[in-house]
């Protein structure tokens, strides 16, 4: 195939490019276009002599902006999102492309992770389409798009969900129920592509963020439904462990503050349809 694969990756105050050694010690890193979004200040800038590597400083903070950056100013045919922590398994150029071919029409195509133990990062659902449940199995650096598709259909990740944001969570899920809802194509491929150290902080299930931002998107689908969302989240929590006896009731008023706050924000018009993903 032709398509050019670019990997969108985010960092912050990096000085020079030295960090994408690791990442792409299993691959050539000229096999791919980069755009590299470094968050940092004046005084640190980061610069590329690479003729496939384009950097953009942003004196800006927080991911959703990162990610909106990089999806912005990205030009080729397929998109890869990425961190910096991470370490690309080999043959990833094969992979994604293959894949392509085999889904022609796909706007999207997630693939797995694990950890640096081996182990699959989450427990993926089987291979095939993509519901509603199985996107929440998806993390930023395992998701592949069509830039052309998702440039049409305006699919941004949203402001005001993601690290460094109003609710410091469900990034992923927002951005890509963005595309579901638009009756975008989207598969699952369970081929791995990356490990990802195991501290990501979507996984902190029972932090007061997670509750926060889980329980503010639960607003966004079901309305009024989600205060009781709310209760049934924190039992499961409670069940699991993932939160101690003590900690219940505080967790339910964490949740609908998260609750609160989008309110609020939605009747101020500060999300507002652009953002309303």
């Amino acid at each position: 195939m032709s398509f050019r694969i670019e990997i969108l990756i985010s960092t912050m105050f990096k000085d020079d490019l030295s960090f994408l050694e690791p990442m792409f010690v299993d691959n050539n890193s000229d096999d791919f276009d980069l755009i590299v979004v470094n968050q940092t200040t004046e005084d640190k800038l980061l610069v590329s002599d690479k003729a496939n590597i384009k950097v953009i400083n942003s004196f800006e903070r927080g991911s959703p902006s990162s990610r909106n950056l990089a999806i912005q100013n990205a030009t080729q045919d397929i998109c890869l999102m990425a961190d910096d922590d991470i370490v690309f398994k080999p043959n990833l150029k094969e992979t994604i492309l293959n894949a392509y071919k085999n889904h022609p029409n796909a706007a999207m195509i997630s693939f797995e992770a694990v950890d640096e133990s081996g182990k699959l990062y989450t427990n993926y659902h089987q291979e095939g389409s993509h519901n509603k449940k199985s996107l929440k199995k998806i993390y930023t650096w395992v998701i592949t798009f069509n830039r052309k598709v998702f440039h049409d259909n305006a699919i941004y990740f949203n402001h005001y969900f993601g690290v460094g944001s109003v609710f410091k969570g469900e990034t992923e899920y927002v951005f890509l129920r963005n595309a579901y809802d638009k009756n975008l194509p989207m598969i699952h491929i369970a081929q791995t592509i990356v490990m990802h150290p195991n501290e990501s902080s979507g996984r902190l299930m029972g932090s007061d963020n997670a509750v926060f931002a889980r329980s503010a998107l639960r607003y966004r689908f079901y309305g009024n439904l989600s205060y009781l969302w709310v209760f049934k989240y924190v039992f499961f929590l409670l069940r699991y462990k993932y939160i101690a006896v003590k900690d219940v009731f505080a967790k339910i008023r964490t949740g609908f503050e998260g609750i609160k706050t989008y309110k609020m924000l939605k009747n101020e018009g500060k999300i507002n349809q652009l953002h309303e993903y």
